[in-house]
């Protein structure tokens, strides 16, 4: 029988979602069967693309140099990190569940939902933890450190955003605390032209975007998008509605690059279930905005200095009149955050990247009638150099940032790594990196659970990989490890934080994007992960062994249709009503969207989720919602100059 979880729900029924405090563990050697996998693998991989790289027939490569925003503007082909991109076509023609369906199609990324997709949703990267994901808003962080558990923004609309960059692995070198598992990069929306939808469906559900930009001058660009969602699965106390909305201007002179971004998301919803049982007063509300300007200037060819400053504010609100022991409690935060980076390029061969990063944050936290933590701030000052010898075919890259926290000891995160490119085709990589999550002031200093004496939560990753990049497919296969120390969790023996436990987590990610006949596309993604415990001599709670997600796209004249599909394996969770450890099954999930153009302006679109009606849990006690439909009409005028 598995032992007690370290939890004690009770303490932490305020969160009104399923706990995950306790869901890292110790360490223990990575699983030879992994690394035997993980050969076979890639053998596969370089039988199958070394006859085509023999091809005197020039192919055309597909989006190989495309810049990536969140690696510091690196071609997709030269990265050393293990990177997902998702275009704005990709955005539109499957994302039924937001961001995270997203996320669930990048390989090392799951999402699990206690509930419909308005519900607390837990991303691990990896297997790390849904606190150890960073989440960026055109390359700006967006983080909440009024709580323990992150923030939650997969239910941010996808009509907001015109690019997804998904890294795996930690990034703690260039972004510091959180970034351990993975790197989370939304672009929003800028260009030019408007765009209008609207959605209806099951339960009295809506959607609507609206979405306007446009040039204003030489050099200036405007843009503005909007969004509100409604959703019911048809239960009491259900109902979830977002509204979204992006503001964006944009200056690009000869040598000068300015803007300004403001994002606001707020999200309100009702809480069904709790323990198994209906909650008919149980309800949250979460705000969240960031603004922020990008400034840079070029002094010459290869030469130029970046100022980013941003603003990001959260707020959440719990209630529930019926709950005894916690009818209310609120988070609010403040973080400002300054960065200045210096960018240049010598004799052509090396790539000079340093800069410092400032950061304050001020937090409240509400129970009942009681501050629990008034405005308390802490701050953090940061150091960062990022270096590559750039041989065209051959990059090397080394790089290192420091990072001091108030009342916290100094933390070095280090990262190096190699990509090689052969024949323009196939990229071999590897990279070591360090990376940490500093406690959050909750963590230090609530005064019933808080513990001032926690130390960072620290991380030593290692990957190899291979992809290939050819016209009409491109395939990736990453073996990785990482192993975790001094994680934070809730101590059952002092009913306080402590750092607890260590966690080894191996693994094999296998992606592949291909085109057939010209108008059939297909886009898989496999994870394979090795999680281990030794203080519970048992997995890692909510990581399955295997999980595979796979889209296929048919573009036809006359429609587009997308079908795609997530398999989560089986996987041990965490049961609420008993405290204890068990299996929950695993599932199938099957979306379609299917797209009408009806003339070169106006489009009918129509989407399904849980196509089937599959009766499923993603996180246990939480049944996930039946089958939805959406039907709606797309207005859209793109710039035709």
């Amino acid at each position: 029988m598995p032992k007690k979880d370290s939890i004690d729900s009770s303490a932490f029924a305020h969160n009104q979602f399923p706990s995950i405090f306790s869901t890292m563990g110790l360490h223990s050697p990575p699983s030879s069967t992994t690394r035997k996998i993980a050969v076979l693998f890639i053998a596969i991989l370089l039988v199958f693309t070394l006859p085509l790289l023999a091809e005197e027939k020039e192919q055309e490569e597909i989006r190989t140099v495309e810049k990536v925003e969140v690696t510091g503007q690196t071609d997709l082909n030269q990265t050393i990190q293990s990177v997902s991109l998702f275009s704005r076509d990709e955005l539109q023609k499957y994302h039924p569940e937001g961001i995270k369906t997203i996320l669930n199609h990048s390989a090392g990324y799951l999402t699990l939902s206690g509930g419909h997709y308005g519900q607390m949703a837990y991303s691990f990267a990896r297997g790390a933890g849904t606190n150890q994901t960073l989440f960026l808003v055109d390359g700006f962080k967006v983080a909440d450190p009024s709580n323990s558990l992150g923030l939650n923004l997969t239910f941010l609309s996808p009509g907001l955003i015109e690019k997804a960059e998904i890294v795996r692995g930690p990034l703690s070198n260039m972004y510091g605390s959180n970034a351990m598992g993975g790197v989370v990069n939304l672009i929003t929306r800028e260009e030019e032209g408007a765009e209008a939808a609207v959605f209806f469906g099951s339960g009295g559900s809506y959607d609507v975007n609206a979405y306007l930009s446009k040039k204003i001058g030489r050099g200036l660009n405007f843009s503005v998008n909007g969004n509100i969602t409604k959703y019911s699965d048809g239960l009491d106390n259900d109902e979830f509605k977002n509204k979204g909305i992006t503001i964006k201007t944009n200056y690009r002179g000869e040598n000068l690059k300015a803007g300004f971004m403001f994002l606001g998301n707020f999200a309100a919803a009702g809480v069904p279930i709790n323990l198994g049982l209906p909650t008919p007063n149980r309800s949250y509300k979460q705000d969240n905005f960031i603004a922020a300007v990008p400034l840079s200037y070029r002094f010459a060819e290869n030469t130029k200095l970046n100022l980013k400053l941003s603003h990001n504010s959260n707020k959440y609100e719990f209630r529930d009149s019926d709950d005894p022991w916690m009818p209310y409690f609120m988070n609010k935060s403040i973080v400002n955050q300054a960065q200045v980076i210096f960018d240049t390029k010598i004799a052509g061969l090396i790539k000079l990247n340093t800069g410092v990063d400032y950061s304050d944050q001020r937090i409240v936290n509400e129970e009942n009638d009681t501050t629990v933590i008034d405005k308390e701030k802490t701050h953090y000052l940061s150091a960062f150099i990022n270096t590559g010898f750039d041989l065209k075919s051959f990059l090397v890259s080394a790089s290192l940032r420091y990072d001091k926290y108030r009342d916290i000891a100094a933390v070095f995160s280090p990262q190096v790594g190699f990509s090689y490119l052969l024949a323009g085709k196939l990229k071999i990589r590897g990279s070591y990196s360090q990376g940490f999550r500093a406690p959050t002031l909750p963590e230090m200093l609530n005064p019933l659970w808080g513990n001032p004496q926690l130390e960072v939560e620290k991380s030593k990753s290692f990957e190899v990989g291979t992809d290939f990049y050819a016209r009409s497919i491109i395939l990736s296969i990453v073996y990785f490890n990482s192993k975790y120390e001094n994680l934070i969790g809730f101590s059952p023996l002092t009913y306080k934080f402590a750092n607890l436990s260590r966690a080894d987590i191996s693994g094999i990610e296998f992606s592949t994007r291909f085109t057939l006949f010209k108008r059939l596309r297909v886009v898989t993604a496999y994870t394979y992960l090795d999680t281990n415990d030794l203080q519970y001599e048992r997995e890692l709670l909510r990581r399955p062994k295997h999980v595979v997600s796979a889209v296929l796209s048919y573009d036809h004249r006359y429609f587009n249709i997308a079908a795609e599909m997530t398999y989560v394996g089986k996987r041990l969770d965490y049961n609420e009503l008993t405290w204890s450890v068990g299996h929950s099954p695993a599932f199938n999930a099957f979306n379609v969207n299917l797209l009408v153009p009806l003339n070169r302006d106006f489009s009918l679109i129509s989407k399904v989720t849980n196509a089937f009606d599959k009766e499923y849990q993603e996180v246990m006690g939480y049944p996930a919602p039946g089958r939805r439909f959406l039907m709606g009409i797309r207005y859209r005028i793109k710039n035709r100059d």
